[in-house]
């Protein structure tokens, strides 16, 4: 089956939820390095047409978890990130991300499988998608602005 074509840009929003020493990650089989792997996530995506990252942050939130935003959230980081293959850009992204006071217990909604709450050192562990270095370098040594290439 091909692969679906990529949208040249990508403008997404992005929520870390804490609780505790853990953050909250939501679970989706992506292809990476031309094989399906279960990816741990920050709950987020896409911005749509007309939407304010806020309200996409919320929406996203929203639909994958079922939790709800309690109180303005707080930016953190964006991520400057380009997807690579052969030596061709293939997509850019700009990935905003907020810390979010949330209300509710989640569940796995929308395309989202699972849900889990990590802990910093089992992160270490779990995230190893190409596009997970920026979230890692800031958990790491703070700094609002990552730069991200993927080559797949």
């Amino acid at each position: 089956m091909p692969e679906p074509e990529l949208p040249r840009d990508f403008l997404g929003a992005f929520a870390v939820v804490e609780r505790g020493e853990s953050i909250l990650f939501v679970g989706n089989d992506r292809r990476i390095g031309g094989r399906q792997v279960r990816t741990w996530d920050l709950p987020g995506g896409q911005v749509e047409p007309g939407e304010r990252l806020d309200e996409a942050l919320a929406r996203e939130l929203a639909e994958e978890t079922g939790l709800v935003a309690a109180a303005p959230a707080r930016f953190l980081f964006v991520q400057d990130g380009e997807l690579r293959r052969g030596g061709e850009r293939l997509q850019t992204w700009r990935s905003f991300f907020f810390a979010v006071t949330v209300t509710g217990e989640p569940v796995a909604a929308g395309e989202v499988l699972a849900v889990r709450w990590l802990e910093r050192e089992a992160m270490r562990r779990e995230l190893t998608a190409p596009y997970h270095d920026s979230f890692l370098a800031w958990l790491e040594h703070g700094g609002a602005f990552h730069r991200c290439t993927w080559n797949d």
